[in-house]
């Protein structure tokens, strides 16, 4: 049984709720195609054949140097699998939001007020139940959180340097840390006062950043952000690299956050708190994954703006704060229910019977080229390693940019879609049924459609 202290304030008690409510967001079965690929790695260095290269899934780049930038990551989940199987990395994940939550909290403070904070994290909370997949990227997340408490004089700098260290070795979001306090330091000086606390912090993560050359790869993890813009040709069309579209529930409330920040700048003008919402709002309304970056380093400054807004403050004691930590307590219960009853993965996006009857039909995709889609590709990584039969994932990175473009030609069901399927000579294609290149096979002489679902459809060629 947990014990709730005797003593405790309002605030605490709401950032348990808060807390545990993102731990249950984190708790859900796992779906994520990306993260399916991070997995197979994690197996494969635990399985003793080291961290990769070179690309081992795919024969369209098979051989090719791969820097796996989130490699720590795949190291932490195969580790869970190893000890408590999917439901190990469950628990990790829901542990992880779990953290993001109580550091949204916590980074509302300058608010004082429960109205003030609860106003600023609710949007944001939003922000995070609709942007927080069971990807590294939620490490980078934390790694955010704690570098703006640190600039907030909340943490020790020193804390930085292992951050900025662990931070490189598992996403790639980390030089916009440094982004993150140049912007509050610019703030701060514009305003009149000394930025020791951001420069401090600026120092010991540059220092993590530097140390992180110790890494498998050198000088090459550190150069890996730079090398993947380059390939913006890649990322066209890939929706998290895009601007905002306002499509969901989670874009609506980071712009209801960007309202807030405007009324708290306008009614507490400050630099440390403008500055910071004019660049980051840029970066996430013209890329969709820079969005619960930009929330996290955005929290302080809004809720100073709006400090003094409501009757109650969240340091003080209230009868509601025991009440409120036990319910926080009997989400975080739930949570945990919920990763022991449930199914530890989703295949509901995956093509389940589609696979079920290639492998009946001697066309394993472990041992056949099958042209599917990228996050088709992910899964396919999952269930059978590193094969070099799969035609594309979502790492493009890695992914020649012809394959890249190959791949787009096949999901528009361009014109020369059949010559691109000639060049990669595939024992079969496995596609959704409702999409222009199932049509074109039904009708196409060359191709037989022997499997189809109502979601997805095998073609295999007629040669």
């Amino acid at each position: 049984m947990v014990a709730v202290p005797r003593r405790i304030t309002l605030g605490t008690g709401v950032g348990i709720v808060v807390a545990a409510s993102a731990a249950l967001v984190g708790s859900g079965a796992l779906v994520d195609n990306s993260f399916l690929t991070h997995l197979a790695t994690g197996r494969l260095i635990w399985d003793g054949q080291g961290i990769p290269r070179s690309d081992p899934y795919t024969f369209t780049s098979a051989g090719d140097s791969w820097v796996v930038q989130s490699w720590l990551a795949s190291v932490l989940y195969g580790a869970a699998e190893q000890i408590g199987g999917l439901g190990a990395i469950r628990v990790v994940m829901a542990v992880t939001t779990g953290v993001l939550g109580a550091l949204s909290w916590t980074l509302t403070k300058p608010a004082s007020m429960l109205g003030g904070r609860l106003l600023v994290v609710v949007p944001a909370f939003a922000v995070g139940s609709g942007s927080w997949p069971e990807r590294p990227l939620l490490l980078g997340l934390v790694a955010v959180g704690l570098v703006v408490l640190a600039a907030e004089d909340r943490l020790d700098p020193r804390m930085l340097l292992p951050v900025g260290w662990l931070w490189v070795n598992t996403h790639g979001s980390w030089p916009l840390g440094l982004v993150v306090l140049v912007t509050l330091a610019v703030g701060t000086r514009l305003d009149g006062s000394p930025a020791a606390p951001e420069w401090r912090s600026l120092r010991w993560l540059a220092g993590g950043f530097a140390v992180a050359v110790l890494n498998p790869y050198g000088p090459r993890l550190l150069a890996f952000p730079v090398a993947l813009l380059r390939r913006r040709d890649s990322l066209d069309g890939i929706v998290e690299w895009g601007p905002m579209t306002f499509s969901s529930m989670a874009q609506w409330a980071f712009l209801a956050l960007l309202v807030l920040g405007i009324v708290s700048v306008c009614r507490r003008p400050t630099w440390r708190a403008a500055v910071p919402l004019a660049v980051f709002a840029v970066l996430a309304l013209t890329g969709v994954r820079n969005v619960p970056l930009a929330t996290l380093a955005l929290l302080p400054g809004i809720a100073s703006g709006l400090a003094g807004i409501g009757t109650l403050r969240s340091d003080a004691s209230s009868p509601l704060a025991r009440p409120l930590a036990a319910a926080g307590v009997a989400l975080a219960v739930v949570a945990a229910l919920v990763v022991a009853r449930t199914d530890d993965f989703a295949d509901g996006p995956y093509p389940v019977e589609a696979h079920a009857w290639l492998e009946e039909h001697d066309l394993s995709p472990a041992e056949h080229r099958i042209v599917a889609r990228e996050f088709v590709g992910n899964w396919f990584e999952a269930v059978h390693g590193a094969t070099a039969t799969v035609f594309m994932d979502d790492r493009l990175e890695v992914m020649r940019p012809s394959v890249v473009a190959d791949h787009r030609t096949l999901l528009r069901g361009e014109p020369d879609w059949a010559s691109v399927l000639e060049r990669y000579d595939p024992d079969a294609v496995v596609w959704q049924a409702d999409s222009p290149l199932a049509a074109l096979l039904e009708i196409d002489p060359g191709w037989q459609i022997s499997y189809r679902d109502p979601e997805w459809v095998v073609a295999v060629p007629t040669r």
